[in-house]
């Protein structure tokens, strides 16, 4: 009778112990799908696009001095655009004395930057400098709403532009 008693009660012990572990699995599987969300929600977040620079950005420039016929200015445009849900895309031109430039590039928004890397060059385009994956410029927003250009293998054509860090570009249309 005794050892039937000890055997009940650890029987007993040991499914009160099964059940606790159990309680102790669902738990610890609960916080392992939301832990799983949770971070698929954070990649979901860090792959969509920047949509906040979309849109088409204009520059202009002139060699002082120069006018009439050989006159010398250039036209910047950059039209970015979404591509998908992960995908910022950039058409590029530049068109003015002695040139006429089509590129294709990928930009990677991020805060208030917007770096262009190049991809390809467009239809009618007259020179080819570039590389695949080489970063072309960056954007930058500034606190007064400003953009910034900070060039790397594209370069505007006055040296006076080319120094990084001046507004150049506006946005012309959302």
């Amino acid at each position: 009778m005794k050892s039937t008693l000890i055997t009940v009660f650890l029987s007993a012990l040991l499914l009160a112990g099964c059940g606790k572990k159990e309680q102790s699995d669902i738990k610890t599987e609960n916080q392992s799908s939301t832990q799983s969300v949770v971070n698929e929600q954070k990649v979901k977040e860090q792959k969509e696009v920047n949509k906040n620079w979309i849109g088409q950005y204009a520059f202009d420039e002139s060699a002082p001095g120069v006018t009439g016929k050989s006159s010398q200015s250039w036209g910047y445009v950059i039209n970015i655009s979404q591509q998908n849900d992960t995908l910022l895309l950039a058409e590029i031109q530049v068109d003015g004395y002695q040139t006429m430039t089509r590129l294709e590039a990928e930009v990677k928004a991020t805060g208030n930057f917007a770096e262009l890397y190049f991809m390809k060059y467009g239809k009618d385009n007259v020179f080819e400098l570039y590389k695949k994956g080489e970063k072309l410029l960056s954007l930058e927003l500034n606190d007064k709403n400003e953009i910034l250009t900070n060039w790397e293998k594209m370069k505007p054509n006055l040296p006076a532009n080319q120094k990084n860090g001046k507004v150049l570009f506006r946005k012309i249309s959302a």
